[in-house]
């Protein structure tokens, strides 16, 4: 299944409902609730007719608060139908009141997860019209709880995050000073949320830390629950994986203590991730169980659709196939009943891969391509170009590499019409956005920081004092001026080596300590002020990596990262720029070269990573790498080329070494003189290129030290 679903996009789209709360016995709390009301025998949905006397009028507010609490757990589970008792509800309280204002807050974020944009935006309008009436109370608040819902709704149903954020943040500005924890307990769930779904771990987990703060000193267990397992994902994304294990327990025991099954499903479902990313495949499937298990309890076919796509892929993963196709036909019905996307299309997905993986060709990449539809139609592309990439894998596994290379080229191609030039600009501008964000908010740089600032002020206390000195030289001997000076040098010295420590840790991945994005983007401005790279690029992916961490954990998955790159290190010079460029993608440039050289030193790449498997944890893990490659500028009329169309050249390159049988590199040249124009032509159906004698590809391989051979494709 696609890389975002199952264990990155079924699991996250689980748990991302996590605002939403789990069912109780909802007739005995009804009965609770109208005691409470003073109206023993009342249905929930009393009508208006049936409103307390003035002399109840006290017992009213702690009342419809903790109907507000029942109405928005249950709404996790059956969100149509409790928004349905939220509008009866809604006819007991005082227009333009806080229960008012509260009950539509809770209706949109209920029905914007549920991905029903219209319904949400229903009441968001509500809580705009708040401004139009003097008397209304907290209208600031409404202001905010209406760009609320439309963040959620940008989150979960149209998956746009970039707008989510931004009507956060305009949300948060609208919220006046005082604003009640449990209020606030809500707008940092969803933001945490978004920051996760964007990939701001750092943040997401800031943010989750805070809201599980509040939900402690709010008391509830089921959001004491939900506020766990939101952080313990958050702490899966970042790799802490014995701190997420942690949370997922506290989260299962919270959860437990509540009656909560929908918070319980939520909880199994993170606690099975966590365990997969330790490689306990025992206890992920305990935990995907008894998610299922919980949903069907609850009531909730959202959670329980997303829940058998996991188990789907993590049969597929295990190679049991027939049990894989099963649970993805269970899940969907309930994906179409509900009206939800992401659901179809990963039970769609699974289902084409285990048809696949069972030799049912045509049947399996007709299943795949209705997921992809899905995707495209929606406008997805990236999400369309995933599911391209995996069905490459699986085509590949099952021994069709004519489908898989096929499978390969529509991945590129849409990944070309997500990645066009103006937009890779944009992205690279958010993305030193948020690495200047992510350094000034590093967990381990606080008191650099503090202490920078603290410098600074020395500093400029210090000049001030020296020149009011100056102006009283008489006074004072020109000894002690000198130390003054010394003082002010050594805060100067002072302060650019912790400015150097910052910029450092800007520009190096964490886990390998290689140059990261940032720094390759600034090299490249360093060597050519018009972009156009100069040199050899090398583009390095980690063969079969996914099943490294699937197998092994992701701690092991780290630590192949870790040797891959102190390998790379030790095969080239020191000169030589080594980029970890994403996930088990690793960039090398080294300066133009002759072609001998630069096939010789593909092939000591090679060789370095297969040599000798990588020992870890007292297991041996066998490494090889697909490798493209090429040098710039390109071709007999030596066309420059700029970075970004190169780094796309090479890597369709190394994508055709990993569709023809991995451990080996593609290096590419042009043996016509070319524009620009037909070298994105090229870049597009690199084999057909081959075939027609544009360019030419040179094969590389390890077994038996084979020298360079020149292929058609």
């Amino acid at each position: 299944m696609p890389p975002s679903a199952g264990v990155d996009r079924a699991p996250r789209a689980a748990w991302q409902a996590a605002l939403r709360g789990a069912v109780l016995a909802v007739a005995c709390l009804a009965s609770t609730l109208a005691a409470a009301e003073g109206q023993p025998g009342t249905s929930i949905a009393t009508s208006v007719a049936s409103r307390p006397a003035p002399a109840q009028a006290a017992a009213q507010p702690a009342a419809i608060a903790q109907r507000i609490m029942v109405l928005e757990r249950q709404g996790r589970a059956r969100p149509q139908e409790t928004a349905a008792e939220v509008d009866a509800e809604i006819t007991r309280v005082a227009p333009f009141s806080a229960a008012h204002r509260e009950l539509l807050t809770v209706q949109g974020l209920m029905l914007a997860e549920a991905a029903d944009g219209a319904a949400a935006e229903r009441s968001a309008l509500a809580l705009d019209d708040w401004h139009l009436h003097p008397g209304a109370q907290e209208a600031g608040l409404a202001a905010g709880a209406a760009l609320l819902i439309r963040a959620t709704f940008a989150a979960h149903g149209g998956h746009d995050l970039k707008r989510a954020d931004a009507l956060v943040q305009e949300a948060l500005g609208r919220l006046p000073p005082e604003v009640s924890d449990l209020d606030r307990y809500r707008f940092v769930m969803v933001h945490g949320y978004i920051k996760d779904r964007a990939g701001q771990l750092e943040e997401a987990v800031r943010l989750h830390h805070q809201a599980l703060a509040l939900a402690d000193q709010l008391g509830t267990p089921w959001r004491r629950a939900e506020a766990r397992t939101a952080l313990a994902y958050s702490y899966f994304g970042a790799r802490q994986l014995e701190r997420a294990r942690q949370l997922s327990d506290e989260a299962l025991a919270l959860a437990s203590e509540a009656t909560d099954w929908v918070g319980l499903g939520r909880a199994h479902n993170t606690a099975g991730i966590v365990l997969d990313g330790l490689g306990d495949q025992d206890g992920q499937r305990f935990h995907f169980e008894q998610a299922i298990a919980c949903a069907v309890r609850a009531g909730s076919k959202r959670d329980e659709a997303r829940y058998l796509a996991n188990m789907a892929d993590f049969y597929l993963k295990k190679g049991e196939f027939r049990t894989a196709l099963l649970h993805a036909q269970r899940a969907l019905p309930l994906a179409r009943e509900l009206r939800d996307p992401d659901s179809e299309l990963v039970a769609l997905a699974n289902i084409g891969f285990a048809h696949i993986s069972m030799q049912h060709l045509p049947l399996g990449k007709r299943f795949v391509a209705q997921a992809i539809a899905i995707d495209e139609d929606r406008g997805a592309l990236a999400g369309a170009a995933s599911t391209w990439l995996e069905l490459g894998g699986y085509l590949e596994q099952a021994g069709d590499l004519r489908g898989a290379v096929a499978a390969y080229h529509k991945h590129r191609k849409l990944m070309a019409g997500v990645l066009r030039a103006d937009e890779q600009k944009a992205i690279l501008a958010m993305q030193e956005q948020y690495d200047a964000e992510q350094r000034n908010r590093s967990l381990a740089l606080p008191q650099r920081e503090q202490q920078i600032k603290a410098e600074q002020l020395h500093r400029r206390d210090l000049q001030q004092l020296l020149w009011a000195l100056a102006g009283g030289v008489s006074l004072l001997s020109f000894g002690v001026i000198v130390a003054l000076l010394r003082r002010v040098r050594q805060a100067n010295r002072l302060l650019s080596a912790s400015n150097q420590v910052l910029r450092q840790h800007g520009e190096r991945d964490p886990l390998t300590g290689l140059a990261n994005r940032r720094a390759f983007q600034d090299e490249m401005k360093r060597r050519a002020a018009d972009g156009m790279l100069c040199g050899t690029v090398y583009l390095i992916d980690v063969d079969h990596f996914k099943q490294i961490n699937d197998h092994h954990g992701h701690a092991v998955g780290d630590a192949v990262l870790v040797e891959v790159a102190q390998r790379l290190r030790a095969t080239l010079r020191e000169d030589d720029l080594i980029v970890r460029w994403g996930g088990e993608e690793f960039l090398v440039l080294v300066q133009a070269m002759a072609g001998d050289h630069v096939d010789a030193l593909a092939g000591r790449m090679l060789a370095a990573l297969e040599g000798t498997p990588v020992a870890v944890q007292s297991r041996q893990v066998a490494v090889t790498a697909s490798i493209g490659f090429a040098t710039f500028p390109i071709g007999p009329a030596s066309l420059p080329v700029p970075w970004e169309r190169a780094v796309n050249l090479v890597d369709t390159a190394m994508y055709l070494a990993k569709a023809h049988g991995r451990n080996r590199a593609y290096g590419v040249r042009l043996r016509q003189a070319a524009n620009d124009e037909s070298l994105q032509a090229i870049t597009g159906a690199l084999e057909a290129a081959a075939q027609d004698g544009r360019v030419a590809l040179t094969l590389l391989r390890t077994e038996g030290q084979a020298k360079p051979v020149e292929v058609a494709a």
